[in-house]
């Protein structure tokens, strides 16, 4: 809504309530007024910055694409299940030091 939108619609409350009246009301509108502009301002610099911020992701998305085409992609081989070891026999020389006591 603009400013001459705004000036006719309190325009119209001063005709219907009368200029007493108006008067007791202004404050309260030109609260409002005010409260509006503040918020279209504040709509617009965020709209701005929305914008900003979807142009800096579009480049960022194009340099990333870019970077990926230049990375070769090397073939895929299998990986290779690790070999289980076989268990290994504990003799009772190894279980014990030479002095005969168990080895934990």
């Amino acid at each position: 809504m603009d400013d001459t939108k705004i000036l006719e619609l309190t325009g119209k409350i001063e005709e219907t309530l009368g200029k007493d009246n108006t008067a007791m009301i202004s404050d309260t509108l030109g609260e409002i007024l005010t409260g509006n502009s503040e918020n279209m301002k504040a709509i617009a610099d965020r709209d701005a910055m929305i914008k900003t911020l979807q142009d800096k992701n579009d480049k960022l998305v194009a340099a990333n694409g870019a970077l990926l085409m230049k990375v070769p992609m090397a073939k895929a081989e299998p990986e290779e299940a690790p070999k289980e070891e076989a268990p290994k026999k504990i003799n009772l020389k190894d279980a014990f030091d030479k002095n005969g006591n168990f080895i934990h």
